[in-house]
């Protein structure tokens, strides 16, 4: 039995119990201590939660299906759209374009008036420009915008020409510092290259990870064992071939089938272990995420379709969830397919990434945004078409059908998400925690609050408090300021480390009496399963017979009353086993007055009496 096993909920009393308590009580002190230093560096270097600050409509000439948004400068929005015109081949720049303003009123509320298109440096009133986008509409008989796409030096303008996704004709243009545009040419496909879909590259497992026995299975990297013989997959945590238990298992398509008819991928990010698997005769691979940390499985197929890293290796993101080092994942049900990961943005302090999944065919957007202090995901935002401002304000579109309109709803939220330039102007605080920065605190406190959630995990096993003891010497290591005087993190610290150190030799000792408890609940449940069944079977012909059975249930009883002094014992499992020898007693009790009320219950006692009787006939003296 492994030693990374979880405890049951009897790990209760004694020494244990004692210091688990205090390393709690450390943890929820240093937890709370920390949250108030947060507080400080977002009061002294400003924050913004992601927050709907308005909704209001855009009004476009023709009706309409909006394909995208993108911001122009500090105050304009850029709407690109898709004109259904019947026969007419022909479109202009204003049938799939619109300059809309972008202003907050004294009241509170936004404009978004539409604007000639001379406006804005007139990028869209360029003659090179028109002269390049009638020819895709002359040229291509399908052509339609795609998709809008900005960086800090390019907009793009993605038009679909063909059937495919690889069909298309890029208008691009340069964006100068100020955010003004300026038309370059119609040849910017390069630029429109997408970005990797993961960030990470696969090992394959050859035959040096395989391990033969009864059931064979696939090391990877002496931490974690999966096969996809038996009929299932299965994933294991113990290099145990002689039983095909694991912790996680699902059936295959083929239930005949050998280690070499699959294929198993792997990857290690941080505490997390991705496989990719392929059973034998299946077309699709199947996703895990095994966390070493907690030892459970996530099952997420998305994956295969797109996945990234979170900063500093604290988990991943992928289409349709994510999976965090903390053992916290959640996998959404809404429909994922085609989407891929598009760009991350992050925010001047460091404290928040904004990463953007796109769906090319239907010109979807998923937003995940992901908070580094809390290492935690707000609900995804999904929709059509999205715009951030140098200010933090982001526009937001999602169509309510596919059907042409003029009146087209905007979201607005304020966001973390200001520009560098923007975040600059602010001013320094010149406090102990102004020299020390915000990315620096953003990241001492993330890592802080990490010792916290490993403390207080639920599932506690030797390795959890392995990890508790050397990510505090981590952090003690690479955040010397915890111990400044305005800080005084670092003491609670090193106390936190403390009693994780000495919590690890009475996790050991529960652990031993826990197999030792299990062991006589086994040894109990086998001597107690060949006394039933035997008394079953009996057909109990004689007083005699009656009376050793009769003995031996008060005997049982007797044994299971002592087992459940046993430390850490099952008692509801105790509790069963009793109360099934007393109806077994009471059963059999009945029975044995049954046949002692019958004619033959004596016949054996008679003979015997005669037998005697002839004896001591023959006695001479």
């Amino acid at each position: 039995m492994s030693t990374d096993a979880p405890d049951n909920a009897a790990l209760a009393g004694g020494s244990y119990e004692v210091i688990r308590n205090r390393l709690l009580a450390t943890a929820k002190t240093l937890g709370e201590k920390t949250n108030a230093l947060n507080a400080r560096r977002r009061s002294e270097f400003g924050g913004q939660e992601l927050t709907v600050i308005g909704t209001e409509r855009v009004r476009t000439e023709h009706s309409c299906v909006p394909r995208d948004i993108v911001p122009v400068g500090a105050g304009h929005l850029l709407v690109g759209f898709n004109v259904f015109m019947g026969l007419k081949q022909e479109r202009s720049v204003g049938d799939v374009f619109s300059l809309h303003k972008f202003v907050r009123s004294a009241d509170g509320t936004f404009d978004f008036g539409e604007l000639p298109k001379t406006e804005a440096g007139g990028f869209l009133d360029d003659r090179r420009f028109v002269k390049d986008f009638e020819e895709v509409f002359r040229f291509y008989k399908d052509a339609r915008l795609n998709h809008l796409e900005k960086t800090d030096a390019r907009l793009l303008a993605t038009f679909k020409t063909g059937h495919t996704l690889r069909d298309v004709k890029v208008l691009r243009f340069g964006v100068d510092t100020s955010g003004k545009l300026t038309y370059l040419d119609n040849r910017g496909e390069a630029d429109a290259l997408t970005a990797p879909t993961h960030d990470f590259e696969y090992t394959k497992a050859t035959r040096e990870n395989f391990v033969s026995g009864r059931h064979p299975h696939v090391n990877v990297l002496d931490e974690v064992f999966i096969e996809t013989v038996g009929g299932d997959l299965t994933v294991k945590v113990e290099n145990n071939t002689e039983t095909g238990q694991g912790i996680y298992a699902e059936p295959v398509d083929e239930a005949i089938q050998s280690l070499d008819d699959a294929e198993f991928h792997y990857v290690k990010i941080g505490a997390l272990i991705l496989l990719k698997v392929l059973p034998f005769r299946e077309d699709k691979y199947r996703y895990l995420v095994f966390n070493t940390r907690t030892r459970q499985v996530t099952r997420a197929d998305a994956i295969g379709q797109s996945c990234v890293s979170l900063p500093e290796e604290q988990g991943i993101i992928f289409p349709g969830g994510f999976v965090l080092q903390t053992g916290e994942a959640k996998v959404f049900e809404q429909e994922v397919g085609g989407l891929v990961f598009q760009r991350k943005i992050q925010s001047p302090n460091g404290e928040d990434v904004l990463y953007v999944f796109f769906e090319r065919e239907q010109g979807k957007y998923v937003l995940f945004p992901y908070n580094l202090v809390r290492k935690e995901i707000a609900a995804p935002i999904a929709c059509h078409g999205w715009s951030v401002f140098p200010d933090g304000q982001m526009v937001v579109f999602k169509s309510a059908s596919d059907e042409p309109t003029r009146v087209h709803p905007m979201q607005i939220w304020q966001t973390p998400f200001v520009s560098a330039e923007f975040a600059a102007a602010a001013p320094t605080p010149q406090s102990a925690l102004g020299k020390l920065g915000n990315a620096e605190l953003v990241r001492g406190i993330s890592e802080v609050l990490t010792l916290q959630r490993l403390a207080e995990a639920q599932q506690v096993t030797r390795r959890s408090y392995e990890a508790l003891i050397s990510a505090c010497t981590r952090v003690m290591d690479q955040f010397h300021w915890l111990g400044g005087k305005e800080i005084a993190l670092l003491p609670i610290v090193q106390e936190l480390k403390k009693n994780g150190e000495l919590i690890i030799d009475e996790f050991e000792k529960v652990l031993s009496m826990q197999r030792r408890a299990r062991e006589a609940l086994d040894q109990a449940q086998k001597t107690q399963s060949e006394l039933l069944g035997k008394i079953i079977a009996d057909e109990f012909n004689t007083t005699d017979a009656f009376m050793d059975s009769l003995g031996a249930l008060r005997k049982q009883l007797g044994h299971l009353i002592t087992v459940k002094e046993v430390r850490y014992i099952e008692l509801p499992k105790i509790e069963a086993m009793e109360n099934e020898v007393k109806t077994s007693f009471d059963e059999l009790s009945k029975r044995c007055v049954a046949f002692l009320l019958s004619p033959r219950a004596f016949e054996p006692l008679h003979a015997g009496v005669q037998t005697v009787e002839g004896q001591c006939a023959k006695v001479a003296k």
